[in-house]
Order: structure tokens, then sequence, then C-alpha cells
């Protein structure tokens, strides 16, 4: 029996057998990145996956053929309402 494995599937495998080191990652890359001095949440969010791919890149470093902006996608579909809470309730807080 054979298992087929789409793209889509191996990025989303990528970032869930890391699961404790990307969830840390996204934690500290929430402290470091402040809400306060985006104007909107779309230029925060852009800036905010940026700075955790950078948090991360000793992981895939050197990895033939890693599909970055594909797993910077599973990790924005993966955390998007943790992140989308975050920053409201930073922003009222300003």
């Amino acid at each position: 029996m054979k298992i087929i494995i789409t793209e889509l599937q191996n990025n989303r495998l990528w970032a869930l057998r890391r699961y404790r080191l990307v969830k840390s990652e996204f934690d500290e890359t929430l402290d470091y990145v402040d809400p306060c001095k985006w104007k909107t949440f779309e230029s925060y969010e852009s800036y905010f996956y940026n700075v955790f791919m950078d948090a991360l890149h000793p992981e895939y470093y050197m990895t033939d053929n890693f599909d970055y902006d594909g797993v910077k996608k599973e990790l924005m579909d993966l955390f998007y309402t943790d992140l989308t809470e975050y920053y409201f309730e930073k922003k009222e807080r300003c």
C-alpha cells in the first residue's frame, strides 16, 4: 500500500511535528512584535509572520525543497484566531 502525501499536507505535517517548538516561537514573537505600532491588522500580521519565520529559520535551514511560502501559509491558518484575538485585545489598551 502506498500513501501519497500532497505538498499541502506535507507543510502541515512539518509544522505539527515541531508543534512544541513552533508554539514556543509563536509566543516569543507575540512578546517581541508590539501591535500598538501598527495601524492595520494586515500590516501587523505580515510583519509578525516574517519575524516568526525568521525565528524558525534554524529548523529549516539547509533543507532541500523547503516550501517557505507553504509553511508560512499553514502557520497563518494554524494561528489565525490566536493572533487576531491578541492583536485586537492589545490595540484596545494602546
